[in-house]
């Protein structure tokens, strides 16, 4: 039977950076040089080629020799499965993978759904254990794809913040709406306003939001709702998203389509996601690299201590 760290990783506050959930002890991990095996595992979408950013972050992290062998896989609807990626690291004599969870935040899906998965999935493979990676997390990198994203939409936004607030433009009617799925585990939302923080802080903007798509509150409607109340007038829409599937490409625009309605006294600006980026190869690298620090509790398929 195959044996897992599935100690998910512990939510952070704001101000710090998610840390490691594997074992040293176990496998290959915790060795010098490239990491034996890793499976990156996105969510997956009923649009199949939804999942295609991830699968080239996958080839690049493999072009930089980060591991010896690096999978692709989806927890849903979206192939390679999980047992897919495991089924090749067996077969290619990996001993120990390292699993990658391709999340912005460690919400119900890494917590939960993923551990499980992971650990009866890992039950066909005798011989072989596998770690659980943090989610991405705060990250300063991811910060400074999301600036990108909205410079683009924005291009004033490239301006140095002391420029803004001491020329012409007025930041104070501006606003920004960082657009997130949402968990039912409230406290892993953490990470977003720290992003939503320093994104603030680099632009200059004055009024900011991070607004859910489900389970959490304020919901998109309420977020934009509650910055025109404040005063906004020019709203650069965010979504914090790493897929372009369902929610990026109908859900969300269908939802900033009404409150242009609702809101008619406001222009709105939509930023891209976060999409394909080589700063997303930086914070996985460093999510790897957390993976050497003894904090995980070693757990046997069958949730045996």
């Amino acid at each position: 039977m195959g044996k897992l760290n599935v100690t998910a990783p512990a939510q952070k506050t704001a101000d710090s950076l998610p840390h490691s959930t594997a074992d040293t002890t176990a496998g290959d991990a915790g060795q010098d040089g490239p990491l034996p095996a890793v499976v990156l595992i996105g969510h997956g979408s009923l649009r199949s080629a939804s999942g295609a950013a991830m699968i080239r972050i996958a080839a690049r992290l493999r072009a930089e020799g980060i591991a010896d062998q690096i999978e692709p896989a989806f927890l849903n609807f979206s192939r390679p499965t999980l047992a897919d990626a495991l089924q090749r690291c067996a077969e290619n004599g990996a001993r120990h993978v390292h699993v990658q969870p391709y999340f912005l935040i460690a919400g119900a899906y890494v917590q939960q759904d993923l551990p499980q998965l992971l650990e009866t999935t890992l039950a066909k493979f005798p011989g072989l254990t596998a770690s659980l990676a943090p989610a991405f997390g705060y990250h300063p990198a991811l910060v400074d794809l999301a600036y990108t994203r909205l410079a683009a939409a924005a291009p004033e936004l490239a301006q140095p913040a002391s420029t803004i607030n001491t020329g012409t433009t007025n930041t104070g009617e501006r606003g920004l709406l960082l657009m997130a799925h949402g968990t039912p585990i409230a406290a892993a939302n953490a990470p977003l306003a720290h992003v939503l923080a320093d994104l603030l802080r680099r632009t200059g903007i004055a009024h900011g939001r991070v607004a859910f798509l489900d389970c959490n509150t304020p919901d998109i409607p309420e977020g934009i709702a509650e910055l025109a109340q404040a005063g906004v007038q020019r709203l650069i829409t965010l979504p914090y998203f790493l897929h372009l599937g369902r929610h990026v490409r109908e859900d969300l625009p269908q939802l900033v389509a009404q409150a242009r309605t609702t809101w008619p006294q406001i222009e709105f600006r939509a930023a891209q996601h976060l999409d394909y980026d080589l700063r997303l190869v930086d914070v996985i690298r460093d999510r790897l690299d957390a993976i050497a620090e003894p904090s995980a509790t070693l757990i046997d398929d069958q949730g045996n201590r």
